[in-house]
């Protein structure tokens, strides 16, 4: 494997250090300062609308500079806004900025990273490994649930926690300024001529009619994704609440930590069985399979605990499967020139579900009994499933259309 694909992967885990931070510290926090489960779900939902606003001008930078001073700058972006809410988060409306600004540093990280391994590869270099790198999502959110729960289970006071994964994000630009080479693939920058440009270009990617399927359906893939990595940790504590287990914090982000890197092998042997096939009709039907993956799930919840996370770690390797394959897809349908563009809008409709998939679940436990009631434990996570059956929707309507 490439150097750079063993170098973009390492930042991309340092750079996602904190993001488990909020999951971690939930319910502490929502105690603290009397939170709902709605205004729960909103913080956790700031972390994409931070991503959602950052992206259009971060990801569309690397069309005109380097992608890895991007990658840098945003590191820090990161860093300050994990500081910050260390410092100064005190309730809903100061948690909801500082999260937001967390997610934008976020946003100049992933996506650029993505557009740093696609400009030091070839074409075959491309399709086999945007995947890896993908996947690589799965190992940085399993390295900061395994880095907070350690802390947490320390009793390290949470603004402590912050601060400890805000000096790992600093970390996760140094890397890739440092040496990540130069760029082989031969295209033109296009000259910055201000935002209102950037966001004509991503605008443009709509008439993409090849890649826009994929990145619709990024946008279920993520909102089931990210509401389901916000509330684990809470569902979780309550089954085990409910069955009278007494689990402890750091087997619990233990556990959610393995169920992270399990993602790595199902996004890349999603994507890798994806290669030479039609693409779109078989993420159609891993959308579909874990639609009713969701549904298993939710009625777990009433069985028995180790059923319940025996079907919490499964779910998670059906939510994850078609990741690689959706983002490769958006890769590969288009030209060079505007891929910045194409993984900016990608990024944007990805992550505005992935902002909605916490809100919506913290509605559905404030609507069906709260926090410690099965029904709208299971109420939630039937939800979250309706992101992988609009995915497989759209996917399979545009199946007989020549997409790669």
């Amino acid at each position: 494997m490439p150097f750079i694909v063993y170098l973009t992967c390492f930042s991309q885990v340092l750079s996602m250090a904190g993001f488990a931070a909020w999951p971690i510290y939930l319910i502490d926090l929502q105690n603290l300062w009397s939170l709902t489960n709605l205004e729960a779900g909103w913080i956790s939902g700031a972390f994409f609308f931070g991503y959602i606003f950052a992206t259009p001008f971060l990801v569309g930078l690397t069309d005109s500079y380097d992608s890895k001073k991007v990658y840098f700058i945003s590191s820090l972006i990161g860093s300050i806004g994990l500081i910050l809410f260390a410092l100064f988060a005190n309730g809903f409306y100061s948690a909801l900025l500082m999260w937001s600004i967390v997610g934008a540093g976020f946003a100049g990280t992933y996506m650029p990273g993505l557009q740093i391994l696609n400009e030091r590869l070839d074409a075959k270099g491309k399709e086999k490994y945007v995947s890896v790198y993908t996947a690589f999502f799965g190992l940085g959110t399993a390295t900061s649930f395994f880095i907070l729960g350690i802390l947490k289970e320390y009793n390290l006071d949470w603004s402590y926690s912050f601060i400890v994964v805000g000096f790992f994000q600093l970390l996760s630009g140094i890397p890739i300024i440092l040496f990540s080479g130069p760029r082989i693939e031969i295209k033109p920058y296009i000259k910055f001529s201000g935002i209102f440009k950037i966001l004509k270009s991503i605008y443009n990617v709509f008439k993409n009619k090849k890649a826009m399927p994929y990145i619709i359906g990024y946008g279920g893939h993520t909102y089931e994704l990210f509401g389901y990595r916000s509330w684990t940790f809470a569902c979780v504590v309550f089954l085990s609440s409910t069955y009278n287990v007494n689990l402890s914090n750091i087997f619990i982000a233990n556990f959610l930590a393995i169920i992270g890197l399990t993602g790595i092998f199902s996004s890349i042997i999603g994507a890798q069985y994806c290669i030479g096939k039609n693409r779109p009709l078989i993420i159609s039907y891993m959308g579909l399979i874990c639609f009713f993956g969701s549904i298993i799930t939710a009625f777990s919840f009433w069985i028995n605990l180790y059923l319940a996370l025996l079907f919490i770690f499964i779910y998670n390797i059906l939510i994850i499967m078609d990741s690689g394959s959706l983002t490769t897809g958006t890769v590969l349908n288009g030209s060079s020139q505007d891929r910045g563009s194409r993984l900016a809008l990608h990024s944007i409709i990805g992550f505005l579900g992935g902002a909605l998939g916490g809100p919506i679940v913290g509605l559905a436990l404030d609507s069906f009994g709260g926090e410690n009631s099965k029904l709208s434990w299971s109420v939630g996570f039937v939800a979250l499933g309706l992101g992988s059956l609009l995915s497989s929707y759209i996917l399979k309507k545009n199946s007989k259309y020549k997409l790669k």
